[in-house]
């Protein structure tokens, strides 16, 4: 008798492709088997508080009133669209930039009707043993870095300046 007949069926009975099909099945039922029995990693993961402070520089006087404590802090550019913290302050000082003097010097000199706003912020983060922070998982943000941040009322480019780890919470 021979293993594959003149029509390809493996011993007269079944053909090759119903084989390989079965295979496969097999192979990703297996798989899925395996799958559900390891067990799962990542689901514990603790945050870390962590308050950090952003600089709008020279902003017109609206984003006085569109940026206010309380409100969340947003990249909708370079995450899931996830909060990024909490307002907890604002500081607002009168805006500058350099300008030419008469005697033909430069110097930072008063922008009116434009405003440095300086924001503190609380959020959640993974911090890595490098030192390095992940808010809302996946964000990293580091100190002198730019980035577009926006609220529910405003957008604007703002300048992170500090970062500062927060002893956790034993209530929570």
């Amino acid at each position: 008798m021979k293993i594959l007949d003149r029509d390809g069926r493996l011993f007269g009975k079944i053909s090759i492709i119903d084989v390989i099909v079965i295979l496969v099945v097999a192979v990703l039922a297996l798989a899925i088997y395996v799958k559900g029995q390891m067990p799962q990693t990542g689901a514990s993961v603790t945050t870390t508080p962590v308050v950090y402070q952003i600089l709008a520089d020279n902003q017109p006087e609206y984003m006085l009133d569109a940026i206010q404590v309380g409100d969340q802090l947003f990249d909708k550019e370079r995450s899931t669209g996830g909060s990024l913290g909490e307002i907890i302050d604002v500081q607002v000082s009168d805006g500058t930039y350099q300008g030419e003097l008469d005697d033909g010097t430069v110097a930072d000199v008063p922008a009116e009707g434009y405003y440095n706003i300086l924001m503190t912020i609380r959020g959640e983060a993974l911090v890595g043993a490098d030192g390095s922070v992940a808010l809302n998982r996946i964000y990293d943000l580091g100190v002198n870095s730019h980035r577009y941040f926006n609220t529910r009322y405003a957008y604007f480019l703002g300048l992170v300046t500090d970062i500062q780890l927060q002893e956790a919470d034993p209530a929570q």
